[in-house]
């Protein structure tokens, strides 16, 4: 079980990836009767997020940056920007546990996508590889069949997407 405390509320981790809040009353942590209650996540947009008061406002949280932040409280949770982004290893938004977890910057983020990377070209009846680095796209080339197409994207997101 790891604890952590957030503005003013303290937070539990339960190896089973159930998250607890301890409650609060008036903005003062509850000494008496039921001290801590599950939070319950609903999904928005594939990620798991829930509502809480912090320090008195009211807080849009999200289910990987608790757990992640669980695991490595010297991160900054609050750092909402493109370098700070928590990307899921195997695309799943929900799949919080923490080795699914990882810090990418905006560009690595979209590395795992897992799009094709290549398209059927009508004019030239054949397939076109391409790939996006730093918002520009990079024409791969043009090939007679949808395999050669993919393992050349393959090849040059390897040599490109390094993570």
């Amino acid at each position: 079980m790891i604890e952590f405390v957030l503005k003013n509320r303290k937070f539990r981790l339960h190896p089973d990836g159930i998250m607890y809040i301890r409650d609060h009353k008036n903005g003062v942590e509850t000494k008496t009767g039921r001290i801590w209650r599950e939070i319950k996540f609903s999904k928005q947009k594939g990620y798991m997020k829930c509502n809480h008061t912090l320090d008195g406002v009211k807080r849009n949280l999200s289910q990987h940056r608790l757990v992640y932040y669980a695991h490595n409280q010297d991160w900054d949770i609050w750092d909402t920007s493109p370098d700070n982004m928590i990307d899921h290893y195997n695309r799943k938004r929900d799949d919080n546990r923490i080795e699914n977890l990882h810090v990418v910057n905006c560009q690595q983020n979209h590395f795992n996508k897992g799009a094709k990377g290549y398209s059927w070209h009508k004019n030239r009846n054949k397939w076109r590889a391409q790939i996006m680095l730093n918002g520009k796209t990079i024409h791969i080339g043009y090939f007679d069949t949808e395999e050669k197409a993919h393992n050349a994207y393959i090849k040059r997101k390897l040599e490109l997407h390094i993570i």
